[in-house]
């Protein structure tokens, strides 16, 4: 029985953490998501320099199976 109280109570902490991002999305001004856009975490990302991959050789245990691999970019 307690299993079940604690499965319920999760779910609603977790319903009302999301119900929470949504207001605060919904309710946020436009200037203050164009600020947050320039001076946040992830300002100007979209426009950041795109880096060459890279090259690298893997060492494993599998031995000769496992190639040179490539890096991502995104």
């Amino acid at each position: 029985m307690d299993f079940v109280s604690l499965a319920l109570f999760s779910a609603a902490v977790v319903g009302l953490g999301a119900a929470a991002t949504v207001m605060i999305a919904k309710w946020l001004p436009q200037s203050v998501i164009d600020q947050a856009g320039q001076h946040g975490r992830f300002a100007e990302l979209s426009e950041a320099s795109r880096v060459q991959p890279v090259r690298q050789q893997v060492r494993s245990h599998v031995g000769a199976k496992i190639g040179p691999q490539v890096g991502r970019i995104g």
